[in-house]
């Protein structure tokens, strides 16, 4: 992810952890190259909000992309932290839990994916409201990788992608083509 400014960009990394369990948070500055780690203990997925006062991350990577309706001990979770003040909030979770992952900021809010009704689909949290909203609600394949781009949010699911404009409304698949230049489709 990068900051909303553009000059830093943030990574995670193993480097100064004691276990591959782990990771930790670092910016490089894109003109510098020069790297800090972040005050966080562990993260996996971060994202920057607008402003750069605020970072949405997850403690663990996800232990199968898949593996839907655990709630041990490593469930997803994922974390508002403050910048300026170090204080940490966690996006609210239903009653029996749920695995939140992947999380992208934009605006004012906080994309990701759960499978708190079941399947894992998309979902947004604001941070001005607190309110957690279900932006699909596929049944039958999950939502897997997701990203942002100024106007969209795309996420792929049943092998193919699809996005959801920041303004609101429904998803739509994305039509891909792909030009190869084949012997076989080759004019003659």
């Amino acid at each position: 992810d990068f900051s909303p400014d553009g000059k830093l960009v943030l990574f995670a990394s193993q480097r100064n952890s004691f276990t591959n369990r782990y990771f930790q948070l670092y910016t490089v500055n894109v003109a510098t190259g020069a790297e800090i780690q972040l005050p966080i203990p562990n993260a996996f997925w971060a994202s920057y909000n607008a402003d750069g006062s605020q970072i949405a991350y997850t403690t663990i990577p996800d232990r199968f992309d898949q593996w839907k309706n655990y709630r041990g001990g490593t469930m997803s979770r994922i974390w508002l932290y403050n910048v300026q003040t170090h204080a940490v909030t966690e996006i609210p979770k239903p009653t029996g839990g749920a695995n939140d992952s992947k999380p992208v900021w934009r605006g004012s809010k906080v994309y990701f994916r759960s499978d708190r009704d079941g399947e894992f689909n998309l979902y947004s949290y604001d941070a001005a409201t607190k309110a957690v909203q279900a932006l699909t609600k596929f049944n039958e394949f999950p939502v897997l990788s997701l990203a942002a781009s100024a106007s969209d949010i795309i996420f792929e699911q049943a092998g193919y992608l699809h996005s959801i404009p920041l303004a609101g409304g429904s998803s739509k698949p994305i039509k891909v083509g792909i030009v190869a230049d084949l012997l076989d489709v080759r004019s003659r």
